[in-house]
């Protein structure tokens, strides 16, 4: 039968807290990952200026 004790239920949940902080870093750096995507899409519009209607969208609004 499986008995508890102080020792290894400490442990299981130090192994939980440790993999909670893991996800909580990936996270993180995702979001400044998609903050830098976002960044660099700004500028280079910025930089093109403004867009070009396609002949598509000309032909739809004949």
């Amino acid at each position: 039968m499986f008995r508890l004790n102080g020792k290894s239920v400490r442990h299981h949940f130090d192994g939980v807290y440790g993999k909670v902080v893991q996800i909580r870093e990936l996270v993180e750096v995702l979001d400044q990952m998609f903050d830098s995507f976002h960044r660099v899409n700004d500028i280079s519009r910025s930089m093109l200026g403004p867009r070009k209607p396609s002949a598509k969208q000309l032909d739809r609004l004949r």
